[in-house]
């Protein structure tokens, strides 16, 4: 009697230690049948799935050199090189963030003999900082001029270059660029 005991509690621990070890399609399985459960008692999906968080970068240059800009003229960088998340508008020249986050922004700017193309850097119209491009001092050379900043931003707030004052006076296509990523 006790050996017939014994045989039926291995036997057991046989088959609960097979059942235990689950194969993947088994979980995967499991998971379906909780989550329309989920949804049939009204939870909604966001609640039952981890958001894949999409890169948030861009890359745009000049399309056309700029020549005599008004004061504060938004400077559209037209030509994308890179809009992962589609978040820059080639057309209005503004990056809205998609997200809240710090993002950080740089921007070049060349000039010629002569010239100069002062910009600023604005989010919602509120100036962070600027960028000084000038050819007028002495130099017989194409000069350039960058600036970079990090900004704290809330989702759906724009950030632009602009013409400080009215000093846009010659901004070259093509070398002129305009770039931004979410760290």
């Amino acid at each position: 009697m006790m050996n017939i005991l014994r045989a039926i509690l291995l036997v057991g621990s046989i088959l609960f230690e097979i059942r235990a070890k689950e194969v993947t399609q088994d979980f995967i399985d499991k998971y379906n049948k909780y989550f329309t459960v989920c949804k049939g008692m009204g939870f909604q999906t966001r609640n039952c799935s981890v958001k894949k968080e999409e890169n948030i970068a861009f890359h745009a240059r000049l399309s056309k050199t700029q020549v005599n800009l008004g004061s504060t003229a938004v400077v559209v960088f037209g030509k994308i090189t890179q809009n992962s998340g589609n978040a820059y508008n080639a057309n209005t020249g503004k990056f809205t963030a998609p997200d809240d986050g710090l993002y950080y922004f740089q921007w070049t700017i060349l000039t010629t003999e002569g010239k100069y193309f002062h910009t600023e850097i604005v989010l919602n119209g509120k100036i962070i900082g600027y960028n000084h491009a000038d050819g007028v001092t002495g130099s017989s050379n194409r000069l350039s001029g960058s600036s970079s900043a990090v900004i704290k931003m809330k989702r759906k707030e724009d950030v632009w270059i602009r013409v400080h004052g009215a000093a846009g006076k010659y901004a070259y296509a093509d070398w002129s660029s305009f770039t931004s990523f979410k760290l």
